[in-house]
């Protein structure tokens, strides 16, 4: 561990083996012969883009998907050379960066066939566009009524390359029932024939999120777009079910969260009994207590839900949140561990001893998902890859 570390405030521990463990998992299941391409939009789910990117491309990972084309050139800017997908829109005015830096990208605007068109353009460069087709998500993509007509703009578009075409399932998480996404599946089907027809013979398809390729092998095509399941998060607990009732396999022999978010006690102080603390007095203490103040808030991405209902990790013990979360500092109750002392590492997430909070759990205290729970972790946090 580097020796730096123990410097800061908190900080986040990526666990390499279980990283591989989730790569090798996918990999299996969707064998060979399909590109696995790693989502790393989002600082990587909170993860840490760099880091994530490295593990990725030393683990197996084909290429890589981003949001936004600043993502795609830190990527590139760090020497990843590997294919880069950019799945969010491209300002109209930077369409030649994504062009000239040879960028994968989405399209589903006329306006952008037209920019692309209006580009002067060395003989040599082709734009990679992927067409994303509305399929009953209703967010980005060309729906079948407007397919004909963008097909044959897309002709009449000079340097560009129709590299492949793609959907996003709507309704594939949060359900045991695969009605709808069968019902996604059969209307991808048909937009992909439309294409074919219309002069466009050899291209790629992608479909599946982490719960598609999870469930359904018939989604994989060419490329499956790997998010949150690398990071050893379960995308719902509908997903995790199927998959134990399709394999009778443990979950645990599937995914390993990637990510242990620790900090440490800043100070320890012992409080009469009705004792209010924290802002709005909303909670107040039942007996003498000692608290543990911890230097971690709402800005570093520890949810203001989880006031008063949340816990923390303290010598394998969980010690419950008291007072509400402030920006940058958290109390919390130590009365139960009183071999707690002054500098004592805290895992806010992750395993201590024979202890555990997961993203999960404090989803669930939040009313909320595991991907937000870790993609709002404040990326200045410093990450660091383990064993």
């Amino acid at each position: 561990m580097v020796e730096s570390l123990f410097l800061n405030n908190t900080w986040i521990e990526i666990s390499e083996s279980a990283y591989a463990q989730n790569l090798g998992f996918f990999r299996k299941l969707i064998g060979k012969g399909t590109e696995l391409s790693a989502v790393v939009k989002a600082n990587a789910y909170g993860h840490g883009w760099q880091s994530i990117a490295r593990l990725a491309a030393k683990h197996g990972a084909d290429s890589f998907c981003v949001h936004s084309i600043d993502e795609a050139q830190r990527l590139r800017r760090a020497g990843f050379r590997q294919n880069v997908l950019i799945m969010g829109p491209i300002p109209l005015r930077r369409l030649r960066e994504a062009v000239e830096e040879n960028y994968r990208f989405v399209v589903y605007n006329h306006e952008t066939l037209r920019a692309l068109h209006r580009l002067d353009l060395p003989q040599d460069k082709l734009a990679r566009i992927h067409l994303k087709l509305e399929t009953g998500t209703h967010r980005q993509g060309i729906a079948e009524a407007d397919l004909a007509g963008f097909l044959t703009e897309l002709k009449a578009t000079r340097q560009v390359l129709l590299e492949a075409v793609y959907t996003h399932f709507a309704d594939i998480e949060d359900t045991t029932n695969y009605d709808y996404s069968a019902h996604q599946r059969a209307s991808f089907d048909k937009l992909v024939d439309t294409i074919k027809t219309a002069g466009f013979p050899i291209i790629r398809r992608h479909a599946a999120c982490t719960a598609a390729a999870i469930l359904f092998p018939e989604t994989h095509f060419e490329m499956v777009r790997l998010g949150i399941g690398q990071y050893g998060l379960w995308p719902s607990r509908e997903t995790m079910v199927s998959f134990q009732e399709q394999t009778a396999r443990s979950v645990k022999d599937a995914l390993r969260p990637v990510l242990t978010w620790k900090t440490r006690l800043n100070q320890i102080k012992t409080v009469p009994a009705d004792s209010s603390v924290g802002y709005g007095r909303t909670y107040k203490t039942t007996r003498e207590t000692r608290l543990g103040i911890l230097p971690i808030g709402y800005s570093d991405g520890y949810d203001r839900g989880l006031s008063n209902q949340g816990y923390i990790l303290v010598r394998g013990k969980r010690a419950p949140v008291r007072g509400r979360i402030c920006m940058n500092l958290m109390m919390i109750d130590l009365s139960d561990i009183p071999e707690a002392q002054l500098d004592d590492e805290a895992v806010l997430i992750g395993r201590q001893g024979k202890e555990e909070i997961t993203a999960d759990q404090l989803a669930a205290l939040c009313g909320t998902i595991n991907y937000e729970i870790v993609a709002r972790l404040n990326p200045e946090i410093p990450r660091l890859v383990v064993g």
